[in-house]
């Protein structure tokens, strides 16, 4: 099976629900690269797909106000381990967890776990000739 990873860059990012103290980042079309080496770096293909982001016992820090949007970048930090503008899939990581997402203003969500949920089949973008 191909490595596959969810690019922040030019995602749609539709907006924030709580529930609880847990917090679902949804994405109405995540970038998707996949690849047999490292997505979004070697040659591969592009996908978009609905995705949520789960994070257990979070908090929350900034706003991004006009949405749905673009982001212009992002990242996670799964304990010591940071991601720059993407996201491992699947992923369902327990520990210290930060995403940071940013669009002209950022928003900043700490937790305790990370489930990345793809939702619906995914789309054919594109063929991704490599870094």
């Amino acid at each position: 099976m191909p490595n596959r990873a969810m690019e922040f860059h030019d995602s749609t990012f539709d907006g924030l629900h709580w529930r609880g103290t847990d917090l679902t980042l949804t994405f109405s079309a995540a970038c998707i690269h996949q690849s047999e080496g490292k997505p979004g770096v070697d040659a591969g293909s592009g996908w978009v797909q609905e995705v949520r982001l789960h994070i257990s016992d979070a908090t929350l820090t900034g706003e991004i106000l006009d949405l749905p949007c673009d982001l212009y970048d992002g990242s996670i930090s799964l304990d010591d381990d940071r991601f720059d503008n993407c996201v491992p899939i699947p992923l369902d990581y327990r520990g210290r967890i930060e995403v940071i997402l940013e669009q002209e203003s950022r928003v900043n969500a700490v937790g305790t776990r990370l489930l990345v949920e793809l939702v619906g089949e995914p789309k054919y973008v594109e063929k991704f000739p490599g870094q």
